[in-house]
């Protein structure tokens, strides 16, 4: 039995990933530049750190802008968070325990 798309408020998620207690389910993101970049395996969740030399690896980072653009949307799905910036952008999340 599958539940309705609720929508997610998308302040709520980001201090989910503040928190620490997000991660991806997939994530999908195109630009002309660099091309397709596709995930589906689990991996931590940040915000984007003001010097990218701070980024590690194996982490999935979010832009401050991707949480308060007008384009896009934020809902759930069985227990699936969803959050498309815009149709070249979006990510699949699950709150951990």
């Amino acid at each position: 039995m599958t539940t309705k798309m609720k929508t997610f408020r998308r302040d709520k998620l980001r201090r989910l990933i503040e928190a620490g207690k997000v991660e991806t389910v997939s994530t999908y993101h195109f630009d002309d530049m660099t091309g397709e970049s596709r995930s589906h395996r689990p991996m931590k969740v940040a915000i984007k750190p003001a010097d990218w030399h701070d980024q590690q690896p194996g982490v999935c980072y979010l832009s401050e802008f991707e949480f308060t653009t007008k384009s896009g949307c934020c809902y759930e799905k069985d227990g699936i968070i969803t959050l498309i910036v815009h149709g070249n952008s979006n990510y699949d999340f699950r709150i951990r325990a």
